[in-house]
């Protein structure tokens, strides 16, 4: 095949797809393996032949593909020509569109938003305690936090609960 005969196919590969075979198809997938629009030429030719392998051929192609809806539109060109936009719009009364309008709703205000963020940042997260913020909680006098933590923290690690439990005594005597 020529260059030009190949770049018409490429530019419309509907009405020149008579012109190509299998072979020629298969050779092109050799020699530019990323080519997106040759793997759409071989779904379109394994379509219209209604081959065996389509199914296999549309998944390949689907990855090859950057969009998968142009591609479903090539296959199924049928569909975008039915689509229709509707005509009939959604229609309420005024006392309806005032009762369900946005602007009724409070609406948060920062400082409410920023309350809200300073509440959840004080809480005690379990998930987040390690050994070392153990350690911090009682390098600054926290036991109770630091008893806690070591608790939390012998759930986690059962093979190193007898060295937590033995952390958690000692603090026990700091704080008597």
């Amino acid at each position: 095949m020529k260059k030009t005969d190949f770049n018409q196919l490429i530019k419309s590969p509907k009405t020149h797809l008579n012109q190509v075979n299998k072979t020629t198809i298969k050779l092109w997938l050799k020699k530019f393996p990323y080519c997106e629009i040759i793997y759409q030429i071989d779904l379109l030719k394994s379509k219209k032949n209604n081959d065996i392998d389509f199914y296999e051929k549309l998944q390949i192609t689907s990855l090859y593909s950057k969009n998968r809806k142009n591609l479903f539109l090539l296959i199924n060109p049928d569909i975008s020509k039915n689509k229709t936009p509707n005509s009939k719009k959604n229609t309420h009364s005024f006392t309806d569109w005032l009762r369900n309008s946005k602007g009724n709703t409070p609406k948060k205000t920062p400082e409410f938003i920023t309350e809200t963020n300073i509440k959840n940042s004080i809480k005690d997260n379990d998930n987040l305690t390690t050994e070392t913020l153990a350690k911090i909680y009682t390098e600054q006098g926290h036991y109770e936090r630091a008893i806690q933590a070591y608790k939390i923290l012998c759930l986690k690690y059962p093979k190193k609960s007898g060295f937590f439990a033995n952390q958690i005594d000692f603090l026990k005597q700091k704080i008597t």
